[in-house]
This record gives structure tokens, C-alpha cells and sequence, in this order.
């Protein structure tokens, strides 16, 4: 007898603006509908309240409330909202959109009125299959971290440091490379979540916000709480905020997507321009030359969606077809044998290709194998590695 299935449709940064707002998915609706569970990072207030922090850079993530019905033109009934830009507005705008979301029929995971609600997981279930969500982030605007009697977002704190590759007594201004450390009781506390919430579920996918913009290389501190949230019974890991794709890692048998990168991302023109140009000023990247109202490099256009089938045994089958926006910001899927097919295929297979992952095409989609093709610890590759984020002086194209 066949056992009874849940899919699960999964993808990166959403960030809807646009005065139609239902025309946004249409070229993947068919897609996400697929999914019975289908998700997004939101990275934006989706309201009409609050006002915008003065300490803020990029005062432009917050959406006009009719940007609601992008969701839910496009079958989304879960976002994660543990993100670096949902309190820009404070929390009039925090709230407001929880309850806008609410109403839609959408849940909310990693925020809430305190921390103890911004760390509860969320179950959804299907066909008999219980799926829970665990989501955190470690891109922390001061006060924008719940705490146990203030509302925000599910913290996982990260320390930076800078360690020289020579000794710096004897030359001072020595390179250096960046080493990161996830505070332990935060990761602690996370892991605590998910070990609670496999007991109550068959799957825990747990969505982490983090990780360095417009890079492909990953932080230090990445794989050690991927692998961490797996130890603790995550059998699913997915990454958000680096707004470009990022390799695909495999532990104990268990996918990590590090970036799932932008799925859909559009501003205002002149915004995108004076928003996030800022940022990509330090690192030489210009903005994308091509779609004027995604306010991020052109290579944040490439992206996937992830098509997870689950069963009362976990985790069955893992899998994705490359989506890339088209010149009306619209993300449009690729098929095999199309240049955007080829240029993403490729470009995942070369950031996972050193992790030992393998990836194998399947009926027009990319399937991430169970087992991987040599065994590679990606705490360690990075631990030794010697040089900080490479991929950023080659996708540099202006003078920093």
C-alpha cells in the first residue's frame, strides 16, 4: 500500500511591489500549487502603518497592503519572517502585517510578541504527514531581536572576528580572514526547538536567515549550525538573505541549501538605486543593468524551487528546477536545455562540487542524491580556508 505523501514547494527571498500584485507569480503559479505546503521568506512589512527607524540605510522594506494578494495569488500558506528587515518600520508595521497575514490564511514563523513566541515552531499537516517549521536569524539590527518581554524576531547571534594570516607584531596591517562563532545559547535554544519538535512531527525543516550578501561563499559560522540543527533532528536545512544562490550541502544524509537566493524582488527604481546601491558600493558590484526595479545584482536574478516530497518515514525525495526573473521581474521557470537551465545547473554544481554533493537530473528537475560523492566537512573546509569570501573580488566589476 502506498504510504501517504506531503509535498513541500519552498523558495527564497519574496519581496512583492508592484501594482498588480496577483501577476507576480503567474508564469510559476502552476508550481508552487503543488505544493501542499508551499513557503517564502518574506523580507518586507506588507502594511501602511509605522515609521521608518532613523537608523535605518535602506528604508524601503515596506510594502503597500494590496501587495498581500501576490501571496496568495501564488498558493503561499506559510512565510517565514525572521528577517533583518521586518521591524525597519517598528512595530506598528511588525504587527500589522502578522495580522494581515493572518487573515490570508498565511502563517508566520520566527517572529511574535516575545521570544518565546518568536521561537515556536509551526506544524502543518497533510495526508496524515506532520511537518514542523523552525525558523532564526543571525542578521541583527540592534533591538530587532525578540526577548522574553519584547516583541521581534528569533535570534541566533553570531560573533565576528578577525584573525591575521601572518603575525601582525612583526608586520603590522597583515591580511586577515574572518572567523565567525555562533553564540551557544542561541544555538543552544534552537536546537532545544527542534529536538521538541521532531518528537511531535515525522520532518522538521528548519530556515535559517543569514550568511554574507551578493556572495556565493559562505560564513564560517554556516555549516556549524546547519550540521548542529541536524544533529538535533532538522532532516531539511534551508538559507535565506545572501539574495544569490549558494551551495548545496549534504549531513548525515540530510540537504542544506544555504541560499535559496531572491525568487521574487522588486522596488521602485529610484529606491533600488539609493537602498541597496549603498551596500554594493563597498564591494565594486554594480546594480542589475537589466531589470531596473530588482535592486540587486544580476546574478541575484538566478534562483530555485525546491520540491521536497515527505512521507511518515521523513524526508523521500529532495528536489529543484532553476527559476530566473525575466525582464518584467517576473521569476519564470527553466526548462531543460534553456541558457538560464544551463547557467544555473552549472553554477550550483560548481558550489556544491567541492562538498561532495551530487545532483542528478530527473524528469526535468535536479535531484540532490542521498549520499555524496566523497565525504567533505564543510566546517572544516572553511576552517581552512585562507582567504575571506572570494567570490566577492571576482563579481566586482567597478572600482571599490
Amino acid at each position: 500500500m502506498t504510504k501517504p505523501k506531503l509535498n513541500l514547494v519552498a523558495v527564497g527571498d519574496v519581496h512583492p511591489n508592484r501594482e498588480d500584485p496577483r501577476t507576480l507569480f503567474r508564469l510559476v503559479a502552476d508550481v508552487l500549487k503543488q505544493g501542499d505546503i508551499t513557503c517564502c521568506q518574506l523580507e518586507c512589512t506588507i502594511s501602511d502603518k509605522g515609521t521608518v527607524r532613523t537608523d535605518v540605510r535602506n528604508p524601503t522594506h515596506r510594502v503597500p497592503p494590496k501587495n498581500i494578494e501576490a501571496l496568495t495569488a501564488g498558493g503561499f500558506n506559510l512565510v517565514t519572517f525572521a528577517g533583518n528587515n521586518n521591524l525597519d518600520f517598528g512595530l506598528e508595521a511588525f504587527f500589522d502585517t502578522l495580522t494581515r497575514l493572518e487573515k490570508a490564511g498565511i502563517q508566520t514563523l520566527g517572529a511574535g510578541k516575545n521570544l518565546e513566541e518568536a521561537r515556536r515552531p509551526v506544524f502543518m499537516e497533510k495526508n496524515g504527514v506532520r511537518l514542523a517549521f523552525v525558523n532564526a536569524c543571525s542578521i541583527l539590527r540592534d533591538g530587532y531581536e525578540a526577548t522574553p518581554n519584547r516583541a521581534g524576531i528569533a535570534p541566533l547571534h553570531v560573533k565576528t572576528f578577525y584573525e591575521p594570516l601572518e603575525n601582525i607584531y612583526e608586520q603590522p596591517g597583515t591580511p586577515a580572514r574572518t572567523v565567525t562563532m555562533v553564540d551557544v545559547e542561541d544555538l543552544e535554544a534552537v536546537c532545544a526547538t527542534i529536538q521538541a519538535a521532531k518528537r511531535e512531527a515525522h520532518a522538521v525543516v528548519a530556515s535559517f536567515h543569514w550568511g554574507i550578501h551578493f556572495t556565493y561563499d559562505l560564513a564560517m559560522y554556516q555549516p556549524e549550525v546547519a550540521y548542529a540543527a541536524i544533529d538535533a533532528g532538522a532532516d531539511l536545512v534551508l538559507g535565506t538573505h545572501p539574495h544569490c544562490l549558494q551551495a548545496i550541502d549534504l549531513y548525515k544524509g540530510k540537504a542544506i541549501f544555504y541560499s535559496l537566493s531572491n525568487f521574487a524582488f522588486e522596488m521602485p527604481e529610484r529606491a533600488a538605486k539609493v537602498g541597496v546601491g549603498q551596500y554594493l558600493s563597498f564591494y565594486g558590484i554594480p546594480l542589475d543593468r537589466e531589470v531596473l526595479t530588482h535592486p540587486h545584482p544580476s546574478h541575484c536574478r538566478r534562483a530555485i524551487i525546491l520540491k521536497v516530497r515527505i512521507s511518515e518515514d521523513g524526508i523521500e525525495r529532495v528536489a529543484f528546477v532553476p527559476s530566473l526573473f525575466n525582464l518584467q521581474a517576473l521569476p519564470e521557470i527553466q526548462k531543460p536545455g534553456a541558457p538560464g537551465y544551463n547557467e544555473i545547473k552549472a553554477l550550483i554544481e560548481g558550489l556544491s562540487n567541492p562538498l561532495g554533493t551530487i545532483i542528478v537530473e530527473e524528469n526535468g528537475e535536479l535531484v540532490v542524491q542521498p549520499e555524496k560523492r566523497q565525504a567533505v566537512d564543510t566546517r572544516r573546509l572553511l576552517l581552512d580556508r585562507r582567504i575571506s569570501y572570494p567570490s566577492l573580488r571576482e563579481l566586482a566589476t567597478e572600482p571599490v
